[in-house]
């Protein structure tokens, strides 16, 4: 496998994004009506673009336009608004709305500037490329509180997989504010895209959180030019690799962190578990602030597990490790050396295992810490 710079422009595919002021405007545009699939957000409270492409998905897409700025979320003339975008989008792209997803982030509660997003949609669709800095303009373009623009894209044997996406606060287990994007040359039918798209995002963005609230909007959207044949489980490794490559940068760009934290629970009962315990761990505030001060506080994974899950405390092992060192701060009733738990923690990128010591199975979660810049930054969010 290898990664490479193409972004959401793999075989078949062209992108563009342009800015405003607060406002963004990403498109993403096939050279064909694509087999598609997405993945939503579980909130009750669903933004209408969310409504509009989960609606017209099964019709398969050819474009996708998403703009940053509004959430297009709780207004009375949200789905009208996000046909509109659906609409202009195509327009510019000679494509039918019904095949045009739409996507949404930023403020809940306001309605969406039509008259800004026509004119973004129109210099964006001028600037299509296939070129990879055509990919990260789109992957700009999507940025809120994101300080780094997030892309990746793989490829073996001819079949490619890419995508683009943004997320850096309101990022909680059952979708990972997040927007994501993927394309593919790869033949597949939409429902096969499904299946495989559910079995990548519950490995990586379903295993993420920066604070454990659910946002509105979450989308993953899979789009299959279908250009080359490929067998399922190479398909399914590209597209894993992907998607844990974005969530992982997800993480590492977690609203005001410093560190970032990946959890792993071995040795589980069970799958169900084990992921139950990695989410616990990741979305705990106390584990976070712990995280931020350096604090060796084992107690903190040890309680936030066993709020979800049974364990047996006297069988469980924690380790801390970064690239000062490992060290087991709390091993089957023994605890451990602590002042070189604080040093481990010094690092930027810290790795926390648990062993349960109860079955064969295991899961792992990706975050970060919890600063005063996390509190700072939504305190003034508006």
């Amino acid at each position: 496998m290898l990664e490479t710079d193409k972004g959401v422009c793999v075989d078949g595919f062209k992108a563009a994004g342009v800015r405003e002021g607060k406002y963004g405007v990403a498109l993403i545009a096939a050279d064909c009506v694509c087999e598609a699939a997405g993945v939503f957000t579980k909130n009750s409270v669903t933004a209408a673009p969310v409504a509009w492409t989960r609606r017209i998905i099964k019709n398969g897409l050819q474009a996708v336009v998403a703009n940053s700025g509004c959430a297009n979320a709780c207004v009375k003339e949200g789905l009208k608004d996000a046909r509109k975008m659906a609409k202009l989008a195509g327009s510019a792209l000679n494509v039918e709305k019904t095949h045009v997803g739409v996507a949404s982030t930023g403020i809940i509660g306001r309605r969406i500037n039509l008259e800004v997003v026509e004119k973004l949609v129109q210099e964006a669709s001028a600037k299509l490329s296939k070129s990879s800095k055509a990919s990260m303009d789109a992957a700009k373009a999507l940025m809120t509180t994101d300080t780094t623009p997030k892309q990746v894209s793989a490829e073996h044997n001819g079949i490619q997989v890419g995508g683009i996406c943004k997320g850096a606060g309101m990022i909680a287990p059952d979708m990972a504010t997040m927007l994501c994007f993927i394309t593919t040359n790869a033949e597949f039918t939409g429902s096969q895209l499904k299946t495989a798209l559910a079995t990548a995002v519950g490995k990586s963005f379903n295993m993420t959180a920066i604070d454990g609230d659910m946002s509105t909007n979450d989308t993953v959207v899979l789009l299959a030019s279908g250009k080359k044949k490929c067998n399922a489980k190479t398909f399914q490794k590209l597209l894993d690799y992907v998607t844990l490559r974005l969530a992982q940068m997800i993480a590492r760009d977690g609203e005001g962190a410093s560190k970032y934290l990946v959890v792993d629970i071995i040795n589980a009962k069970n799958e169900s578990s084990a992921v139950k315990a990695a989410k616990a761990v990741i979305t705990s505030p106390l584990v976070k602030t712990a995280l931020y001060g350096e604090n060796p506080n084992w107690g903190r994974i040890m309680s936030s597990i066993g709020s979800r899950i049974r364990v047996k405390p006297m069988n469980v092992t924690i380790t801390f490790t970064s690239a000062k060192g490992s060290v087991r701060v709390f091993d089957r009733g023994r605890i451990g050396n602590l002042e070189k738990a604080r040093k481990i923690l010094k690092e930027k990128d810290i790795t926390a295992t648990v062993n349960l010591r109860l079955g064969k199975s295991k899961a792992t979660a990706y975050g970060c810490d919890l600063t005063e810049e996390y509190v700072r930054i939504n305190a003034g969010y508006n």
